[in-house]
């Protein structure tokens, strides 16, 4: 007589839970990983955002161009900013280009500029009065912040 080979049903039935196990376990592991997927995306962004407002900063001259002074008023539209110190005190909470367009796709993120003489010695033997330093701080929907550092001197 042939013995019977295969799987009993108790056999059949502990394989189904262990697998169903491990299952769980990976599946757990995956959404993790797809959850935070777009973390890395958002602060590239941001990182863009503050890169592109800092660019913007330092093609701007030292001296404001009507008056010919360093540190005038500021206009009270950025449209107007002609020079460095006018960005001084900047924020938004909206992301806007030069020409005032805002853009909704980037509704998340804030924006903040400080500009202020550079501390002496800073950047070496450049004197004080003749550096700004410009701060550009983004911040995000993931409560992390990107801050750009930049210098702009006379010259």
């Amino acid at each position: 007589m042939k013995a019977n080979s295969g799987f009993s049903l108790v056999e059949l039935v502990m394989a189904i839970s262990l697998m169903a196990i491990a299952m769980a376990g990976l599946m757990s592991a995956y959404a993790n990983t797809v959850k935070r997927s777009a973390d890395p995306m958002i602060m590239q962004q941001g990182l863009i955002i503050a890169e592109s407002l800092m660019e913007e900063i330092l093609l701007q001259p030292f001296l404001d161009p009507a008056s010919g002074t360093a540190c005038p008023s500021a206009p009270g539209s950025r449209t107007d900013f002609n020079n460095v110190c006018d960005f001084n005190g900047y924020s938004s909470a909206t992301i806007k280009d030069q020409g005032g367009t805002s853009y909704s796709q980037l509704s998340n993120f804030s924006i903040a500029v400080s500009v202020s003489n550079s501390a002496a010695g800073e950047l070496g033997a450049v004197p004080t009065a003749s550096l700004l330093r410009i701060d550009v701080t983004v911040s995000n929907a993931l409560n992390s912040t990107v801050k750009l550092i930049g210098y702009k001197a006379k010259f």
